[in-house]
């Protein structure tokens, strides 16, 4: 076994772990800024009547949250890559392994870009603080998870070179969770706009804000390909 394999199944296997004890930690204790606002919404907004749905608010409720569902979804890839890592150590991971890790590293990043650029700096304008959503349980699904993740499959995953249909793909997880949420949201509304993304209760944005989630995914797997490609593909 080569050294980027052991770099690979290591790196998995934390990556598995730390989700498990985040993912359950959260469930049970609730986020940082969950608990500072007293609800457990996303922990990014605080909720007027406290109520979710008009239902008390439980922190288990966090499971609906991307990130929580993004995180889950690439520890099972990493678990599964692992295991096949392991099972044929001297074999390259398939190109349909691969696939999967791909769009399970880039619904990752995607939840710590969004988390960087956009969550945290709304709370920082609400006067909250900016790092509330990095701390604790947080640092590892918002951040530490993503990034190593995002590493793995850039430099360990295989050498085979990405092309366009798996980064398209990744397009997927943004898309399957958009169902839900526009409807529970939007239509029926027993969702809070948890993350913000009608801006007020402008629902007419949210098709806008669709193309844009979308194609800042793609953005985002098309980069980790790229990199992918270029660190680690053999000349």
């Amino acid at each position: 076994m080569d050294k980027n394999r052991k770099k690979f199944i290591y790196l998995n296997l934390f990556i598995f772990v730390a989700m498990i004890i985040a993912v359950t930690s959260t469930l049970i204790f609730g986020s940082r800024a969950a608990r500072l606002d007293g609800g457990a919404a996303a922990g990014a907004f605080q909720l007027e009547d406290g109520t979710f749905g008009g239902v008390k608010i439980e922190y288990w409720h966090h499971i609906v949250s991307f990130t929580i569902l993004s995180n889950i979804f690439l520890g099972i890839i990493a678990l599964i890559s692992t295991i096949v890592a392991l099972k044929n150590p001297k074999k390259e991971i398939s190109k349909r392994m691969s696939t999967w890790y791909l769009i399970a590293a880039s619904s990752g990043m995607l939840t710590f870009l969004v988390v960087i650029f956009f969550l945290a700096p709304m709370r920082a304008v609400g006067g909250k603080n900016y790092f509330d959503m990095l701390l604790e349980q947080m640092f590892i699904l918002h951040f530490l998870n993503p990034i190593l993740g995002a590493i793995s499959y850039i430099f360990f995953i295989n050498k085979e070179k990405t092309e366009m249909k798996p980064r398209l793909l990744a397009i997927l997880p943004p898309v399957i969770y958009a169902s839900p949420y526009i409807f529970c949201v939007c239509i029926i509304k027993v969702w809070p706009d948890f993350y913000g993304l009608t801006f007020g209760g402008n629902n007419w944005v949210i098709p806008i804000v669709f193309v844009v989630f979308c194609a800042f995914m793609f953005g985002i797997s098309s980069s980790l390909a790229l990199l992918h490609n270029r660190f680690s593909v053999a000349k």
